[in-house]
């Protein structure tokens, strides 16, 4: 926990109490409807309950378990975020979102079946393919580079399942193990099924409750989780009537 992690909850606390008293002052017809819309909008999108109720609809058809139930024949890693060089900082790296999915797919590798892993993301800033971060990460961890392929071309999921699958079919792969959050798999898995893939999901990250008050209590994960599942709905329907999946 940051010291500043208190802040949000206390925060939130203080709005409502600004609200009681903005109700218990206004007059009838003058009511702060779109201060209380503010203020609990805010509110919901910060609870750790709420982000699990809203994950359910896309994470409830897996697996919560880190081995998948069917074999495959290589394990896919979809790119998140890559943080590129700067002059402070001359190097790239995986940012969390990634490095998570890629430490997945090491386990899986050490854990599951030592197959070929094919990291998927190009680059937003015509610098290094986001790929190649990742593959420096897989060797780092152990991985020969031998056993690591590149797509180093895609910018969108889209385009993720498009030119992996070009890659997967050259190497007479058609079956893959795909590693994304369990929110994300929905998308994910639909996208390389309409590429001609038959789709293994081992997802790297559940929304899970821990049962404790804390559930109940605003949090800034919380928010960045219900950001993450508003983004997915959106993309099913955007995909969906691009015909993507």
């Amino acid at each position: 926990m940051s010291y500043l992690e208190p802040a949000l909850p206390l925060l939130i606390f203080l709005a409502l109490i600004g609200l009681a008293n903005a109700w218990r002052r206004s007059a009838k017809g003058r009511r702060p409807w779109l201060l209380t819309i503010s203020i609990g909008g805010i509110l919901l999108l910060s609870l750790p309950a709420v982000a699990w109720v809203l994950s359910r609809p896309l994470e409830s058809w897996y697996q919560d378990n880190p081995l998948p139930r069917e074999s495959a024949d290589a394990i896919v890693i979809l790119a998140g975020t890559v943080r590129s060089a700067t002059p402070g900082q001359p190097y790239t790296f995986a940012a969390p979102d990634t490095y998570e999915r890629l430490q997945h797919g090491v386990w899986l590798f050490k854990n599951w079946k030592a197959v070929p892993i094919l990291v998927c993301g190009g680059s937003f800033d015509d610098k290094e393919p986001y790929s190649a971060t990742m593959s420096h990460v897989l060797e780092s961890e152990g991985v020969p580079r031998s056993l690591i392929w590149i797509e180093k071309h895609s910018r969108s999921t889209h385009e993720n399942a498009l030119n992996a699958a070009k890659i997967l079919l050259e190497h007479g792969v058609s079956r893959i193990a795909l590693v994304v959050e369990a929110n994300s798999m929905p998308r994910a898995a639909a996208s390389f099924r309409k590429a001609g893939i038959t789709v293994v999901p081992a997802p790297a990250r559940f929304t899970r409750l821990h049962y404790e008050i804390t559930d109940v209590f605003p949090d800034w994960r919380a928010m960045a989780l219900n950001g993450e599942t508003i983004h997915e709905f959106l993309g099913l329907a955007w995909y969906r009537l691009r015909g993507w999946i």
